[in-house]
């Protein structure tokens, strides 16, 4: 399945404020920045999150 641009930028988006808020990630990187981690992880196809999309 392709993800949109939409769907990537809402699922980095929604994985940088749980990491914001004390998620634990799911790479080891040494970046601050929750917005960073969370792309690295959408990067490295670590992203615990998958679009849902209605029929």
């Amino acid at each position: 399945m392709k993800l949109t641009k939409f769907e990537i930028a809402r699922m980095i988006g929604a994985r940088s404020l749980q990491i914001a808020e004390g998620a634990y990630s799911t790479i080891d990187i040494e970046e601050l920045s929750s917005l960073k981690i969370a792309f690295e992880e959408f990067k490295r196809g670590k992203l615990p999150l998958k679009p849902i999309r209605e029929r």
